[in-house]
């Protein structure tokens, strides 16, 4: 900060405060990695464009924040929707020394067992598959949790807690303020992933690292159980949204009870994935009522931001020896990240997905990308090379970052195009969006009823 402080008065000809300097620090180094510019050849062009007017002492902080934000924001400046209050400023944090880096094979480097569930399947499975991994009984997840701390650099070690869930079984799809749900309900069937995605919300939420596996699955089907007797109408539900649906389940055998399961209840059952761990699924007869669904990403954003998991085209592989063997598919492309070439990047993977498999699908859902400030934080020390969260990223409404809202119609209005060019039939709906937003797939679909009954009788 001292080095910084000294290049502004030298540059700039003048003094900078606390604060002033952490805007300018902030601004110039987003804008230094957007446009690939080294530190002097963004002072030469900040110098030049300041010379065109005499600005004098505190003006001259002021002149140079507007030019910073305007060269950070150009797309959003140019539809004159920038607003300076929308703007998240945070001070710049080192990258994380020793970030445990995840790998393409999982081996857990220890799995720890809370002794109710000792005896479950998930243990005896893992003792199968890793007959060499270190395996510890402990009283409580909680109480090892705070007699060893961890550092977020070991966020990702491949640790295994398998526990016995005891309060958080079911629950509605978190959405957020004044923006339409979708009626989707989670079966929390762990939390945690093996893959490292730099865009994840889970980072943010962590206490632990590793994963963490329900042992005693029974309870969540007694508490399904009573929970149907209440429905009046089917529901669309699934495990994906705290942990990979799929990534374990040749370890965990987790689908191999599910589904079966699942297949006799009033439930669209969905069970999503960046993985291609199908052996378990094309051994079960496919219910009509069990969706296999991939998040999908093209290539050039997966390799670099979804570490560890499969490839565009292994996921897509995957999917169609899943749709041979009888089962309804889903795709999500969420988040869309709004990159350079961003079009040419997603109409090709949209291209791809209706080349590899047969539509109609069960539904594609759309999400541009978005998180909270913390999240951008977080993401930049454990992923210190990656640029998505210096996209044209404002706080919304929800004082979440997000995309500006021109600029999630336009994504929007484009995917539709791509996607409706081979395919009028499949259900299309939007994650976490507002009733404006909406209007670009369907301006009739206003309210979380109609796009429950939009997505379930479709």
């Amino acid at each position: 900060m001292e080095n910084f402080k000294e290049l502004i008065s030298k540059e700039f000809s003048f003094d900078p405060n606390h604060n002033q300097l952490k805007i300018l620090e902030r601004l110039m180094s987003e804008v230094m990695l957007r446009e690939n510019l080294s530190l002097n050849q963004l002072t030469n062009c900040l110098n030049h464009d300041m010379a065109q007017k005499k600005y004098l002492g505190r003006d001259k902080f002021f002149a140079l924040k507007k030019l910073l934000i305007n060269r950070r924001f150009p797309l959003t400046k140019a539809n004159n929707a920038l607003k300076e209050s929308d703007i998240f400023f945070s001070k710049l944090k080192q990258p994380l020394d020793n970030n445990w880096q995840v790998k393409k094979t999982f081996i857990p480097e220890a799995v720890f067992v809370e002794k109710e569930v000792r005896k479950s399947f998930v243990v005896d499975n893992f003792k199968k598959a890793f007959p060499s991994a270190k395996t510890t009984v402990i009283n409580s997840y909680g109480q090892h949790l705070k007699e060893n701390k961890f550092t977020l650099a070991e966020l990702k070690k491949p640790i295994v807690f398998i526990i016995k869930e005891k309060w958080d079984f079911l629950k509605p799809c978190p959405c957020t303020k004044s923006h339409l749900r979708c009626g989707y309900w989670i079966l929390n069937l762990g939390f945690g992933c093996p893959y490292d995605c730099s865009y994840c919300f889970l980072q943010q939420y962590s206490n632990f690292p590793g994963l963490i596996l329900p042992g005693n699955l029974d309870d969540f089907f007694d508490k399904f159980d009573s929970f149907a007797k209440k429905l009046k109408q089917p529901i669309r539900l699934g495990t994906g949204e705290f942990c990979d649906s799929l990534a374990l389940d040749n370890i965990t055998g987790y689908s191999k009870k599910l589904i079966p399961y699942f297949s006799k209840k009033n439930v669209l059952f969905e069970l999503k994935t960046k993985s291609t761990s199908i052996e378990s699924i094309l051994k079960i007869p496919a219910p009509p009522n069990i969706i296999i669904s991939w998040s999908l990403n093209p290539s050039k954003i997966a390799e670099t931001e979804e570490l560890g998991a499969a490839t565009l085209g292994e996921r897509l592989a995957a999917a169609r020896k899943v749709q041979d063997s009888g089962y309804l598919c889903g795709f999500h492309f969420d988040p869309i990240i709004h990159t350079s070439g961003w079009e040419t990047l997603y109409k090709e993977t949209v291209k791809m997905l209706y080349e590899s498999l047969e539509p109609p699908f069960a539904w594609i859902s759309l999400g541009t990308l978005r998180g909270s400030r913390n999240l951008k934080t977080i993401s930049e020390m454990r992923f210190p090379k990656g640029k998505i969260f210096y996209g044209e990223l404002l706080l919304g409404e929800d004082k979440k970052l997000r995309y500006p809202e021109f600029l999630r119609k336009e994504v929007y209005a484009k995917m539709l195009r791509w996607i409706r060019k081979y395919d009028q039939k499949t259900p299309l709906y939007l994650c976490m969006e507002s009733k404006s937003v909406w209007e670009t797939i369907d301006k009739n679909l206003d309210s979380t009823s109609k796009i429950e009954k939009y997505l379930i009788n479709r």
